[in-house]
């Protein structure tokens, strides 16, 4: 690989990990139950408020949607924001057990997006890479990371609208052009050596071995996560004109000691945290930092 992350096809090296977890529902399902200590770090949600013109008319896209101007949020103060809610029915994250799911529309008319899923989103991932570095220095690290959406171009699509009155024709034999392009470009913007291991089927499962998702193996020195522009040499799905649709790691831990690391972070593309294991002393630390907001967990807790 070209970039800062090269390619591990000896899964054999991240098999302690699939033999750790437990089974499926807690936070050890996620994160190998052999730490001191364990911390939730929240993904953060997006406040999205109206944009204004000069006159204080709002704003409105080409197509006469309303703009929004957007910053993160803190789960703490989505939770003075919106009050309480009606909780009731199927939930599946932890933000959808405390506000529900779905985008929350507040009286004013702004509005609260739910934070950002699949993986640690890439400048929480740089803040916690800093507090690591800071406890335990720099190490070689592996990364798993979901062969899934982003990586995978089979069952990719993308949609096409076209005038009225095009013939069906037409609208086939366009999109058919526009759907091939779409999945060269999507191909050209993963490193051959992770399609190469995906195709041979170089993956590790989490977590279990044909009872959850392949996740390629790839090595890097933990200092590489720092930068959030690892993302754009990592040939992991980064594109200039769709700068958010490329993997992050779901899991990173420090290869040596073998099979009993310092500390283990790891998410899930269905989870909206990540979960941390390490030392009482790195979770103090996790838990006090002022650009981290967190919880204090135990690996039998369960994950929502």
């Amino acid at each position: 690989m070209a970039g800062p992350l090269r390619v591990e096809r000896d899964v054999e090296v991240a098999r302690w990990v699939q033999e750790s977890l437990a089974d499926f529902g807690s936070v050890a399902a996620h994160v190998p139950p052999i730490f001191d200590a364990y911390a939730r770090v929240l993904h953060p949600a997006t406040l999205e408020t109206p944009a204004l013109r000069a006159d204080g008319t709002g704003e409105t896209d080409a197509w006469g949607s309303v703009r929004y101007d957007a910053r993160e949020i803190t789960w703490a103060e989505a939770g003075r924001l919106l009050g309480d809610r009606d909780l009731s029915g199927d939930r599946y994250t932890v933000w959808e057990s405390r506000f529900g799911d779905g985008d929350a529309e507040l009286a004013d008319g702004r509005r609260i997006l739910p934070p950002h899923g699949l993986d640690t989103p890439v400048p929480l991932l740089a803040t916690l890479t800093e507090l690591l570095l800071e406890c335990h220095g720099d190490a070689e690290v592996l990364a798993a990371v979901w062969a899934g959406s982003g990586l995978d171009p089979r069952g990719s699509s993308v949609f096409t609208a076209f005038p009225e009155g095009t013939s069906w024709w037409v609208r086939r034999r366009e999109s058919r052009r526009l759907q091939a392009q779409h999945r060269a470009e999507q191909v050209a913007a993963v490193d051959p050596e992770v399609l190469a291991a995906m195709q041979a089927q170089h993956v590790l499962g989490l977590p279990a071995e044909q009872q959850g998702r392949g996740h390629v193996l790839l090595r890097a020195q933990l200092g590489v996560f720092a930068d959030p522009a690892w993302v754009e040499t990592a040939g992991l799905g980064w594109r200039a004109d769709r700068p958010l649709g490329y993997r992050a790691p779901n899991a990173i831990w420090p290869v040596e000691p073998h099979a009993a690391p310092a500390w283990f972070i790891a998410t899930d593309l269905d989870l909206d945290v990540t979960l941390i294991g390490g030392s009482a002393q790195l979770v103090d630390r996790v838990l006090d930092h002022p650009a981290i907001e967190a919880e204090r967990i135990r690996p039998t807790d369960p994950v929502l």
